[in-house]
């Protein structure tokens, strides 16, 4: 059987120790703002030393091992026991990210979901002292919101989006969460139902534009923005953010049924996303457009009800082993995952080297469809003695090394955590569990549920260990 070794293993390796740890640290300095451990040089060597190793399988910790004269011996174990079970994601960041999303959806495991945008309207190219001129009168005012091309969920059924004008500011190096609610005043200033159809170009006049949703303004507010062109709320952008602090753009969807709605994504730097008054004047009609420019600040706001759910149950639960368990992008659910006889592995009487640690993970697949399919790529993250969050040192490889995407022949995701799990054994690295996430939450808002650590399940997640003996 050939094993498995990493790719710097070769490319990196150091001539001593110190020199070891200078790679390493220039390496992976660079990689994420969280510490990554410096690995000890003499795991890379038995590493590499599994190339004369001969593959054998246990059938548990300590069982059915080889002679004491045997230096190497290749062995695999899936019998490690994992203890896993769903908790909520607090939230997640979600300030000026690549796409925002917009919508809601209900769910029969995962309940109502919906999301929502907080976001500035500013004067293009820093414009200064905008004056439409003394006979210009407004005509109509309209919000425009650029569709990018993904969406999660069912596109047939109407949802009707609100707008409300904001009275908190939003400040641009700011960091926002998903968790977070900003201040607006109650009464909307503008609403539409919408059947959304993000691949589908619109027909504006005698212009074809890119797929988009269009929001008619409330004459009211529209004319109490329009009506200060040459004023000093019009000279520049900082006057006009405060007097004018943004809009908040939600789903108002409280009737929707089990199997309804969608969640789909809005590119808020796009041409299409704009807050655009149309005018005439005395000798001509035209228009003028506020936009999210690059110094301009939005956020997502995300809300998830489990109420009578299965994720509620679980959710209620005391924490502990469950068949099945579930993970959910947009701030929601994640899946807790513990090793509770790790000591196990210290403790067989011989040091192993760890050539591969695989954590199969397993997606029921009659809980998905081609509306709600699963997670294209998941994660995971270590928990501390704090209980904070970190990035695995594996995760630094390569795609192919580490996994995590999702084999859609079989619903299925391997995650390849060798060189965590080595120094967990060695107490470089503690035993407080990890976290199973979606990679990319603020993108989609797909959701998965999946085999639990309970060998009852039929889809049970397990870890492929493939490690070497070392006397």
């Amino acid at each position: 059987m050939s094993p498995l070794i990493p790719n710097f293993t070769t490319q990196f390796w150091p001539k001593s120790q110190a020199s070891f740890k200078t790679t390493m640290n220039t390496l992976f300095s660079r990689i994420t703002s969280q510490t990554l451990r410096v690995l000890a040089p003499a795991k890379f060597f038995l590493a590499a030393t599994l190339l004369l190793a001969s593959c054998k399988k246990e059938s548990d910790i300590g069982i059915d091992i080889q002679p004491e004269s045997d230096l190497l011996d290749l062995q695999i174990s899936d019998t490690t026991t994992l203890v896993t079970y769903t908790v909520r994601e607090d939230s997640v960041r979600t300030d000026e990210t690549t796409v925002s999303l917009l919508g809601s959806y209900v769910d029969p495991i995962f309940g109502k979901s919906s999301a929502g945008i907080f976001t500035q309207f500013m004067l293009p190219n820093n414009l200064q002292n905008i004056d439409f001129g003394a006979t210009a009168v407004l005509d109509s005012m309209v919000l425009t919101l650029a569709y990018k091309f993904d969406y999660y969920g069912d596109t047939t059924s109407t949802q009707n989006i609100v707008v409300y004008q904001m009275t908190e500011a939003l400040v641009k190096d700011s960091n926002y969460f998903s968790n977070h609610l900003q201040q607006y005043y109650p009464t909307p200033i503008g609403q539409v139902n919408v059947t959304p159809k993000p691949r589908t170009k619109v027909a504006v006049g005698s212009d074809t534009l890119p797929a988009h949703i269009r929001i008619p303004i409330d004459p009211s507010f529209a004319n109490l923005l329009f009506s200060q062109s040459g004023t000093a709320n019009f000279a520049n952008n900082t006057n006009l953010l405060q007097f004018f602090k943004g809009l908040y753009i939600t789903p108002n969807n409280p009737s929707q049924a089990t199997g309804q709605g969608s969640v789909f994504q809005i590119g808020m730097r796009e041409t299409q996303t704009a807050l655009t008054m149309y005018y005439h004047t005395a000798t001509d009609t035209t228009k003028f457009s506020l936009v999210v420019p690059a110094e301009g600040a939005y956020y997502d706001y995300y809300t998830h009800d489990y109420t009578g759910t299965p994720v509620q149950t679980q959710l209620n639960a005391q924490p502990g082993q469950q068949a099945e368990v579930y993970l959910q992008s947009m701030g929601g659910v994640k899946t807790k995952i513990e090793f509770p006889f790790l000591d196990n592995w210290k403790n067989l009487g011989y040091n192993i080297a760890i050539n591969q640690a695989e954590l199969v993970i397993k997606a029921d697949p009659s809980q998905a469809t081609s509306d709600r399919p699963i997670n294209t790529r998941l994660f995971l993250v270590a928990i501390d003695s704090l209980g904070r969050s970190k990035l695995l040192i594996d995760m630094t490889e390569t795609l192919s090394y580490y996994g995590g995407t999702v084999n859609t022949t079989n619903s299925e995701y391997r995650i390849n955590l060798a060189r965590h799990f080595q120094d967990m054994l060695s107490g470089e690295e503690g035993n407080y569990g990890f976290y199973l996430k979606e990679i990319s939450p603020t993108e989609t808002a797909r959701r998965a549920v999946i085999g639990g650590g309970d060998p009852s399940s039929p889809y049970k997640m397990y870890l492929h260990l493939v490690y070497t003996r070392i006397n």
